[in-house]
């Protein structure tokens, strides 16, 4: 919540009929400023905002109804009291049509009338404010919610797209390019485990420069990927790596970190940690978020059951005396 105090800003090319209202104002908790005309007044909103403005009818060059529209047209939660000695109904009329919020009548005989029209002013910019946090809180919500349904969309597909491999090969291929495509991710690396599980050779890589998959196929560098994949826990990083994290990375792999933004999770076979999926680099503008690393988990673990199924697939065939199942 905002500490700063209303801001009000009094017009009036009359110094003497200025200051009877700044001094009206005096000692409340109010940050009040003057202008002497709609010039001034257009110059200072260029510096700064007011929440009030109470300016007087008459004015030098242009009105204060002229100063009104332009006042409400370019900052319209601004709320306008005009003050006058003439209000007539045509006026009166004119002026709410044009936006302001009520009329003070000359002369201003107790600091209660002017309080009473401010405090009502700002009752009214308050409610507007609440009610703009409001629409605020439910459009973040419902594009919360949006994207919460696309992720489960994109995560059935991929789902699907997994379980209707049946190789151990397909099935890893198909889970890091569904992994790619539906976070948008700039590069992807699938590691598995050697028999001692702290060794991990790359085994599949897209987006990724050949010469690294190539020389790290049977051992991944010491460094930030080795130490995540050893590790054997899910991380997000939405975009820029701390400091801790990119004292990990070796020089082997810092082409990989060129773009911010990491996901890695685990994945499992049979309740064992064998491997890792790793996305790196977010799309433009758009970092990772916790929703992505869900999505990777649940994928990841539905690669895991379509894994155990080809295993199951392989034994039957073995035992099926040359018949295909």
């Amino acid at each position: 919540m905002s500490t700063e105090l209303p801001s009000i800003l009094v017009v009036d090319d009359i110094p003497n009929r200025r200051k009877e209202i700044t001094q009206r104002l005096a000692g409340q908790d109010y940050q009040v400023r003057e202008a002497s005309n709609a010039e001034e007044v257009l110059k200072l909103f260029k510096e700064t905002s007011f929440d009030l403005v109470i300016t007087e009818t008459e004015l030098p060059s242009r009105s204060g109804l002229s100063l009104l529209q332009e006042v409400k047209k370019h900052h319209t939660e601004t709320e306008v009291i005009l003050v006058t000695h003439n209000a007539t109904s045509y006026n009166l009329l004119q002026a709410l049509r044009l936006g302001a919020f009520d009329f003070i009548v000359r002369p201003i005989d107790t600091s209660e009338i002017l309080f009473s029209v401010i405090d009502r002013a700002y009752a009214q910019i308050t409610l507007k404010r609440q009610n703009k946090a409001l629409m605020q809180e439910l459009e973040y919500k419902n594009q919360a919610l949006l994207q919460a349904l696309d992720m489960i969309k994109a995560l059935n597909v991929s789902i699907e797209r997994v379980n209707s491999a049946l190789e151990v090969g397909d099935i890893l291929s198909r889970l890091v390019d569904a992994a790619l495509e539906s976070l948008g991710a700039r590069q992807g690396l699938l590691v598995l485990a050697r028999a001692d599980r702290q060794t991990f050779g790359v085994k599949i890589c897209r987006g990724v420069i050949t010469e690294f998959c190539q020389l790290h196929n049977a051992q991944l560098p010491e460094g930030l990927l080795l130490a995540l994949a050893r590790k054997g826990k899910p991380l997000m990083v939405p975009s820029e790596l701390t400091t801790a994290q990119a004292r990990h990375i070796s020089d082997a792999e810092r082409t990989l970190f060129a773009h911010p933004g990491l996901i890695a999770v685990p994945l499992h076979h049979r309740d064992k940690a064998i491997g890792m999926l790793a996305l790196l680099g977010h799309p433009e503008a758009n970092p990772f978020l916790e929703a992505h690393k869900q999505f990777l988990i649940q994928l990841a673990h539905h690669a895991s059951l379509a894994l155990e199924k080809s295993g199951i697939i392989h034994k039957l065939r073995r035992n099926g005396n040359g018949h295909t199942v």
